[in-house]
């Protein structure tokens, strides 16, 4: 059975968070009932990623295309944020003045666990750790989440998938360097749907395509009937 990077050992009451993919929470192993308000969804991505806090000025800015009260709608997302992600012992959601910010250091995020392993250096990860950051991308980063009418948040969104998608390709590539030709292939058909432009591997699979067809000529070779007559008898 294969496991669940996301599912580590920890506190109960942490949170596991993917975002690559349709934004799901889960606690305690169970996915948790998510608001059908994609600016709340939007609104925990945005600060969940946020390395500082954010001024609620920027947030609604963001999110809001100047609402009668872009402030009281802020604050009626946060509250539902309150809901989903604090706890009788742990308050996720904080202020600092006229700022927000989301305090998630106990939880575990894919999004997270890419960006520390691309810092770190992805020649430097062993090949079960590559597969298993592999299988963190469960689709484009935050699907299903755009906002009309919200250009300043869908840029910000459009940044986001670029930066995973070429992740997940620099991780696919890294795998494909030291990986048979045919566990090759199966990382090779995912890059080629992310990047079929990319001309890095449309050459990876014609060096795979080659070293099959050399070694089926050498087994055919192998297989083919000695002539075990003696011109000279």
């Amino acid at each position: 059975m294969k496991s669940d990077p996301l599912d580590q050992s920890g506190p109960q009451q942490r949170l596991r968070v993917q975002m690559l993919g349709p934004l799901t929470i889960r606690r305690e192993g169970v996915a948790l009932t998510l608001t059908a308000s994609r600016k709340v969804r939007a609104l925990f991505a945005y600060l969940a990623l946020a390395p500082n806090a954010v001024p609620r000025s920027q947030l609604c800015e963001l999110l809001w295309d100047v609402p009668d009260d872009p402030r009281g709608e802020l604050r009626w997302c946060l509250s539902k944020l309150r809901t989903l992600i604090d706890s009788n012992d742990r308050r996720r959601v904080e202020t600092q003045g006229d700022a927000v910010r989301l305090n998630l250091s106990d939880c575990v995020l894919d999004t997270t666990q890419i960006a520390q392993a691309v810092q770190e250096g992805l020649g430097v990860q062993s090949q079960d750790r590559l597969r298993e950051l592999v299988e963190l991308f469960k689709g484009d980063f935050l699907e299903d989440v755009e906002i009309e009418r919200n250009p300043a948040f869908n840029n910000w969104l459009v940044a986001q998938r670029r930066r995973f998608r070429a992740c997940h390709t620099a991780l696919l590539e890294q795998l494909v360097t030291d990986a048979t030709d045919e566990q090759a292939l199966k990382y090779l058909d995912t890059w080629l749907e992310l990047s079929p432009f990319d001309l890095r591997v449309h050459e990876a699979l014609l060096k795979v395509f080659a070293s099959a067809a050399a070694c089926e000529k050498a087994r055919s070779t192998l297989r083919r009937p000695r002539d075990c007559s003696n011109p000279k008898d």
